[in-house]
């Protein structure tokens, strides 16, 4: 019997090796498209280039509409950089209006934009806001709507979780849609995501299988969608291809309501607000995390790209709208869109901060497959805690709660952006889509506007955070100290 014990713990650790290997490995498409890694020189040199000569985009904006324009999450990553970009081409400020829960930053204020605090899934609330008054300099223009307000749980796969995302995501969506609709906007432009394509892995391979199952996948206009729940990476792709449903399904060129959807490919990075949960925003704020990921190779999407795509889209349905137009009709459609140059993995992120970063950031190596055997276990601890036990188990908090089998699902997954189909010119069905920020340039960019930021104070309190320990528990439950790869997908 003592022999049979040993032996079967012997074939389970081998099994476990297997996989571990397996998670490290990269396949060999994906080298093949990005087989050129980020030097320490390289990314200094573009630093540099970037502090001398700032990215400015305005030249590649589509011209100056002279409409009415209702930014739905307008304080966000991707918000904030419509807002900015529509008043950088000539927009009046006093035609524009952001709705969110936060407030914008001062100088959009001091500007002259409206901002009106807005829980999108308070009916009432959202009908009020778009039914407040315009100046009157304004008030007989047209309506466009961008719609980028969405709550990002990347970490929850069971269905009993899925109305934390939806609430938002959908029900939000449809009362933004019927708000819109009411109020005579002619556009709704809205922020859907390239993770909607994205099937989930399978990481138990068998022992004669040298890579995980669907490690490998292309994000494109035409990839398959998943169809059961449990084909999706998590609830949260679930809730966007259900919200981006609803706003393709509502475009009515009969009625003069033209609706679409920019699908961004995986992690949208860039310079936002310290709400932005972007992953490089995460790792400079915490001073870097353990990290599991180095090898895998994604595509990453800068906001001021995203931004272009939607502005792009608004044109183009515009364009079509004329009764002289002989494009081809692209409305009620949805666009992937990401930056112009090949994916890059995590080594090339954690190079281009540990070089670059004022603040402390480091990222030693840890192993996967112990992280997703935990990911299990705080996936159930989370299950009973809150179903079964609230008033005897701490809840699971902060970084250790996203360790969750869905983490995996988008993390270690190979994913390249193919967005070809937005980058044919319109009379090709296209966006005429041409970004200009590369992914490092706008990193760059992203750590030049970090480091003019880090004082003294800001150096000192990443510090701590680095210094401090992995595990605490306090009032709110238990967290462990490692930045999960989030994505504002």
């Amino acid at each position: 019997m003592i022999s049979i014990f040993f032996t079967t713990l012997g074939v389970a650790a081998l099994y476990l090796f297997h996989v571990n290997a397996a998670m490290k490995r990269v396949p060999d498409e994906a080298r093949k498209s990005s087989p050129h890694r980020w030097t320490v020189d390289e990314v200094k040199a573009a630093y540099k280039k970037i502090l001398e000569n700032p990215i400015d985009i305005t030249d590649t904006l589509p011209p100056k509409q002279s409409r009415r324009y209702i930014v739905v999450g307008g304080s966000g990553l991707v918000g904030g950089w419509i807002v900015s970009h529509l008043l950088a081409r000539g927009e009046d400020p006093a035609s524009l209006r952001i709705l969110d829960l936060l407030t914008p930053t001062q100088d959009i204020l001091d500007l002259g934009v409206t901002f009106i605090k807005t829980n999108i899934t308070d009916e009432l609330a959202v009908s009020t806001a778009f039914e407040q008054p315009w100046p009157t300099t304004v008030a007989n223009l047209p309506l466009t709507v961008f719609h980028t307000a969405a709550v990002i749980r990347a970490f929850e796969r069971l269905e009993i979780y899925l109305p934390l995302c939806t609430k938002v995501n959908v029900e939000g969506t449809q009362i933004v849609l019927n708000a819109s609709k009411k109020c005579g906007a002619t556009c709704f432009i809205s922020t859907s995501s390239g993770s909607v394509t994205l099937h989930k892995p399978s990481f138990w391979i068998a022992p004669w299988e040298t890579l995980p199952r669907r490690i490998m996948q292309i994000l494109s206009d035409d990839a398959k969608l998943p169809e059961r729940h449990d084909e999706f990476f998590g609830n949260y792709a679930v809730s966007k291809i259900a919200a981006e449903r609803l706003v393709r399904s509502a475009d009515d060129p009969a009625t003069g309501f033209r609706t679409g959807c920019i699908r961004p490919a995986n992690g949208i990075y860039g310079i936002g607000s310290d709400a932005s949960a972007t992953i490089t925003g995460l790792y400079l704020r915490s001073g870097g995390s353990p990290t599991w990921v180095r090898p895998v190779i994604q595509s990453f999407v800068n906001a001021e790209n995203v931004s272009l795509a939607h502005l792009l889209y608004e044109a183009r349905l515009l364009e079509q709208s004329s009764p002289k137009s002989n494009l081809p009709n692209i409305g009620g459609q949805s666009f992937v869109v990401t930056d112009p140059n090949p994916a890059i993995s995590f080594t090339d992120v954690y190079t281009l901060l540990s070089t670059l970063s004022k603040t402390p950031v480091s990222f030693p190596t840890v192993q996967p497959l112990p992280f997703l055997l935990l990911s299990y276990l705080v996936e159930g601890y989370a299950y009973i805690q809150a179903a079964l036990l609230p008033w005897l188990l701490p809840k699971v908090t902060g970084d250790l709660l996203q360790i969750q089998p869905s983490l995996f699902a988008i993390t270690d997954v190979f994913c390249i952006a193919d967005d070809e189909r937005a980058r044919r010119g319109p009379e090709e069905g296209g966006l005429g889509y041409r970004p200009v920020i590369t992914t490092l340039d706008g990193m760059c960019k992203q750590l030049v506007d970090w480091n003019a930021k880090a004082d003294a104070m800001k150096v000192a309190e990443v510090a701590r955070k680095v210094e401090g320990g992995s595990v605490s528990v306090g009032k709110d439950g238990v967290n462990v100290k490692i930045v999960a790869p989030e994505k504002k997908l």
